[in-house]
């Protein structure tokens, strides 16, 4: 696993974050920021040291439809050595507590309606991976009982 600052780790699971609760394929948001189709698959590779670049942030903002600060961490974050690197742990839909906590953003979202079916929300998530599929189904069947 690669290491980056904690910064960007931060930066890049809030905008897979939003970008699932919106429904966008990593491969849209990189055509949608004008980059190559994998570039956003390749920023949430954990298995390379590659980040967004801070200049592409605001760009990112508007697609995800959010302020550039929703993407940075909050003003009573612990503040590191920006030379510091982490391990790149990039959140996932193999992890129930994310995906819960991708549901709930859902539900709060004009998007609420593919919590309805399924195959919407798997068509949502841009799922193809049996793992995440199993992982969506159980959390997806738990929510909102």
């Amino acid at each position: 696993m690669e290491k980056i600052n904690r910064l960007s780790l931060y930066i890049l699971n809030t905008i897979k974050f939003k970008r699932l609760v919106l429904g966008k394929s990593a491969y849209q948001l990189s055509l949608d920021i004008k980059k190559s189709e994998g570039y956003v698959t390749n920023m949430e590779n954990q298995n390379t040291p590659n980040q967004y670049n801070s200049a592409d942030y605001p760009l990112i903002a508007a697609e995800l439809g959010c302020e550039l600060s929703d993407l940075i961490p909050p003003d009573n974050w612990e503040v590191s050595d920006s030379h510091e690197k982490v391990d790149k742990v990039v959140v996932s839909l193999s992890d129930p507590a994310f995906v819960r906590r991708v549901l709930e953003g859902i539900k709060a979202s004009p998007k609420a309606d593919v919590l309805e079916d399924l195959d919407k929300l798997y068509k949502h998530l841009s799922t193809k991976d049996a793992n995440e599929k199993a992982v969506i189904k159980k959390v997806w069947e738990g929510f909102g009982k």
